[in-house]
This record gives C-alpha cells, structure tokens and sequence, in this order.
C-alpha cells in the first residue's frame, strides 16, 4: 500500500544534477518516449531498408547512369546517426566512384563548426567528400524554381537543382510546423531560401497548434512534399531513434511514401499516452536544447497537456543561448503576440520565420499556460524581458509554480519534451 505522503524525486536531463520534490498525491507521473525492443544492430536495420525500399527500386539502381549525388543531411541539433548511415552508403553503393556532396541542411541554424562536422560526419566521411553548410540568406546559391499551388515562391540550394540524384537523410519525430520532421523537411526549410523558409512558417502559425502537431496530413505537409518534388528530391533515407539514442527503425525510398511509413513508426514510441492534464506540466526539453529556439518546442508538446491558466516549468540548457542568429527573440519576446502579427503585417518585421515562433509560443503563454525558465544559458533580465517567468533551479521553479497554484496543484514531467507527442487518454489520434 502506497503511503499517503510518500515523495517523489524528480531529476532533470537537461539541467544535470537538479532534483525537486514533490508529495506522490500531487503527483500525475512522468512521461517520455516509449521504450521499444529492437533485435537487429543498426547497421542491419539501414541494410535492410536500402535493399527494400518503400515505394521506389533499390537506391543501386536508381544510380545507374547518375554521376552527379547530392547527400543533404540534417545538421547538429539533429540526433540522426549520419555517419553511419553514408559509410553504409559509401560500402554498399561505391559512392567514391561518384561525385558526390554532402550539404548540409541548416535551415535557418548557424552553420555547423568544423570541429561540429568531424564529430556529426566524421573526420573520414570529411575528407572523403565534400561537406558544405546552407546558407539560407546567400541569394547566389539559390536558384527560384517557380511557385506551390499556395503561392509559396521556390528558393533552393542551387546544388540541389544541379545535382542527377538527390538523396535526404534525416529522423523523425513529432513536428509543431510540419506535423512531423523528416522526409520533405530536409528540402523545407533544410535547404531553402529565406522567402520559401518564411512564407511556409508564417502559413503554418495560422493553423492551431492541435492540428498540426502530431497530424501527418496537413496543409504544410502537403506543401512542403511538392516543393520538394519540384526541387529534385528523389530519395529519402529516414530513422527513428528509441529513448536511449539508437535507431528503432529505418525508412527508405519514394519521399513521401516512405515518410509515411516512418510516421507510423515514430507514433508509436513518441506518441505518449497521458491520463489527464496537470495544473504543472515540468516539461525537459534534453535534447533539444542548444537555443531557447529549438528548447522552445517542449512548450508547444507541454501545451498540449497543461490545464488552462496553469504553469509550464521549460528546463533547458541553452549554451548558445536565446537564438544566436536571431537577435529579434531578445528584442520582441513573447509577451505581444498581437502586436507581433501586427507589425508582420505593416512589414516591419520581415523576419517571418522568427515571427512564426514568437506568435505561436506566445499565444500559449499569453492564453494557455504561463512560463517559468529555467537556464544557465539565460540571464534573469533577458528571460523575464521575453515574457518569461524565471527561477535560478529546478526545486525553485516547483516552489514558485505552487506558489501560483496551490500546494494541491498537479503535476506531470515531460522527459524528452521537445520530441514527444502527449495525448490525454481518449484522445489517441490515428496517423491522418
């Protein structure tokens, strides 16, 4: 028999060595990726899937007769075991017998160190091949290859139009712009221009965040396939990672056929079934935690599963800070949502990829659920100027967030915050 007043320790990832305590009757439980037993070794799964692919011929060959490979890999705030798979690549496909380059999909991220390249590919994948960061902004490696059925006007890397064969490697999880990552995103925004990056942001900030995160078809889905297509995306080569960082299973083939697949896949160990919403959601957003940008998505996930008027406490490491190519996070914050989709209108802001996330993020704190921050990364002045509440500890965030509750509120965690999708019990939505 439980004791009424038993205590739990909870502990963060992304704040090491941080613990708060808080009695087991307000206490609702803590949720994370589902652990999934796999029997085969990675490099056996990437085998696999490369000798049968979804929706297309083996990648072999689909090269016959094509010299010109263009590989766009997902940078540093990504978890996909790249090196593995492109030295799989390399064995299976002879691809030093080709030209092939590997460039990197940034997006709008800062470009990758060489230090960050040699540890994310490899010092022998690197002097083997050529690697090059996107450059979002540099309109003369951009090449305009029309408009979407949205209107959405087409900059992309001008490597990739070049390029006879364009291979995408990335992992999948649950998305707040895209519904997923993987797949298509690795054209838009990975490799885009800023124009075709800001336009399909701002699109998606139109639709409510129930919509789009965790549903695979969606208006932005649906957009982000056709540039792709029109780009020259041939073939995709996506993994899914368990809980402990290795890969739960491999998609390969026709883009959007073998997205679909891996969607399944990912679901099923992030898709995370919650009994019911907690006054506090502590949401853990290692590893997702280089910037408060990309930290930023565990309060859209922590969203999902807070009651109305309650308290999101966002651990987060945050060594490169706010958003380090993004000095507008600082000097707007969230606190006018309004007033931020205001001045994009005016065209004050032209900015519109960061204005995406201020507006979105700032509706759930202006309406849904306030913030308390949690960083070394962070001043106590920067954090509050952004609209956040601000504690210098995890125990101290606790004690302030029952301070605004009550002492009976309750209380969930969100381990892997950033990535995980919660549904309240009874809300277990299908793959749509």
């Amino acid at each position: 028999m439980i004791e009424k007043n038993r205590k739990i320790r909870l502990e963060s990832v992304s704040m090491p060595a941080q613990t708060a305590v808080l009695e087991e009757r307000n206490y609702i439980g803590s949720f994370g990726p589902n652990e999934v037993r796999v029997i085969e070794s990675s490099p056996a799964l990437i085998r696999k899937s490369l000798i049968a692919p979804i929706g297309t011929k083996p990648l072999k060959e689909l090269l016959k007769n094509k010299d010109k490979i263009l590989i766009i890999s997902d940078d540093n705030t990504r978890h996909t075991p790249v090196k593995e798979i492109i030295e799989i690549l390399d064995e299976e496909l002879n691809l030093e017998r080709k030209h092939v380059t590997i460039l990197i999909a940034l997006g709008t991220h800062r470009s990758m160190t060489a230090k960050e390249i040699d540890a994310k590919f490899g010092e022998g994948i690197r002097k083997k091949f050529s690697i090059i960061n996107h450059d979002w902004k540099d309109v003369n490696k951009l090449k305009f290859i029309g408009k979407t059925h949205q209107g959405v006007r087409v900059w992309v890397n001008k490597l990739v139009c070049e390029a006879d064969f364009v291979i995408g490697l990335g992992s999948i999880v649950p998305h707040a712009t895209t519904g997923y990552s993987g797949g298509a995103k690795i054209v838009v925004p990975g490799v885009s221009g800023e124009e075709t990056t800001s336009d399909t942001h701002w699109a998606a900030g139109k639709i409510p965040l129930g919509d789009i995160l965790g549903i695979y078809r969606n208006p932005i889905r649906a957009g982000i396939d056709a540039i792709s297509k029109k780009a020259g995306l041939k073939f995709i080569i996506n993994t899914v990672m368990d809980p402990g960082g290795n890969i739960a299973g491999v998609v390969s083939g026709e883009p959007v056929k073998a997205h679909k697949a891996g969607v399944k896949i990912s679901r099923h160990i992030y898709g995370v079934g919650i009994e019911k919403k907690a006054d506090i959601v502590v949401a853990d957003s290692y590893p997702t935690d280089i910037d408060l940008r990309q930290a930023i998505k565990a309060v859209a996930s922590a969203s999902l599963v807070v009651r109305d008027k309650g308290i999101i406490i966002l651990l987060a490491r945050c060594p490169d800070g706010i958003a380090p190519q993004f000095p507008e996070f600082l000097d707007l914050g969230f606190a006018d949502p309004g007033r931020i989709s205001e001045m994009v209108a005016r065209g004050e802001i032209k900015e519109k990829v960061i204005a995406y996330t201020l507006v979105v993020i700032g509706k759930i704190m202006k309406d849904k659920a306030r913030v308390i921050l949690v960083t070394k990364g962070i001043s106590k002045s920067d954090a509050e100027k952004m609209g956040f509440l601000w504690a210098a500890d995890f125990k101290s965030a606790l004690d302030y967030a029952k301070k605004i509750k009550g002492v009976k509120a309750s209380v969930l965690f969100l381990k892997e915050a950033g990535k995980i999708l919660p549904l309240v019990t009874g809300n277990r939505r299908k793959v749509r």
